[in-house]
């Protein structure tokens, strides 16, 4: 199972099934969403099946900003591979009648949510096996942007919810009743509690990053952390109409 970025295969081989990949954008100038949605990108359009969860805009706005990414988000929500579970409007009540977006139900708080995520993924991952969707697919998660809780929440909240949230999800049979996914989450910034947690929790980490040059923004990315890297792996990127290039460093 690969990431679907030639150059970035080329280092990190195959992913580990049902394993965490941390996105760091490191600021928002290196556009490391982009990359992420080039991922999810190549996901869709392989025919495999993402659950993305949105934390960060109302839907109308996620469903433009992933189609001028060249996620055919519409498309795929239709045929049913892609599904949004979407907390930012199940918080701000902005509900939208959009074929598998799904809502959590009831009052939301950090001590809750953990949960509400659970019953919401029962549903769309009984729907997908009841279809037989599973088979001879990949299944992937992303959470667009982790980074948004913190400011929802606050700092200390959302770190308690972290830590509670692998042990609730290790108990739910969800998990040991339908396929695990392979999760990517995005956080975008820096902080000093909950990214030094999520950089121990990851088995990935990738890191952008941007910085001026004369009258040039110069991008960055950096294979941080993964099974049998010895030391880190720097790529110089340019995002274009064309697409993403890489070149290793």
């Amino acid at each position: 199972m690969k990431l679907g970025v030639k150059e970035l295969d080329n280092v990190l081989g195959d992913i580990e099934k049902g394993s965490l990949i941390l996105f760091h954008e490191a600021d928002s100038r290196s556009r490391g969403k982009e990359i992420v949605f080039k991922i999810i990108s190549s996901k869709l359009d392989s025919d495999n099946l993402v659950g993305l969860f949105n934390i960060s805009y109302p839907i109308p706005v996620l469903l433009s900003i992933l189609e001028r990414n060249g996620v055919s988000a519409t498309k795929h929500l239709n045929e049913d591979r892609l599904v949004i579970i979407d907390t930012f409007g199940s918080i701000y009540g902005m509900r939208y009648n959009i074929k598998n977006v799904w809502y959590l139900n009831g009052p939301i708080s950090l001590e809750t949510l953990g949960q509400k995520y659970i019953d919401v993924i029962r549903r769309y991952k009984q729907y997908w096996a009841e279809k037989g969707m599973f088979d001879g697919r990949e299944l992937w998660g992303s959470s667009i942007v982790m980074s948004e809780y913190k400011h929802i929440f606050g700092v200390d909240a959302t770190l308690r919810y972290l830590e509670v949230s692998s042990e609730i999800r290790r108990r739910s049979d969800v998990y040991r009743k339908y396929p695990s996914g392979t999760n990517i989450w995005l956080y975008s910034g820096v902080d000093n509690k909950v990214l030094p947690f999520l950089y121990r929790k990851a088995k990935y980490i990738i890191k952008t990053e941007s910085y001026i040059e004369g009258w040039e923004v110069k991008r960055r990315l950096k294979i941080l952390k993964a099974p049998g890297l010895e030391d880190t792996v720097e790529f110089e990127y340019e995002i274009t109409k064309s697409g993403l290039k890489l070149r290793e460093l």
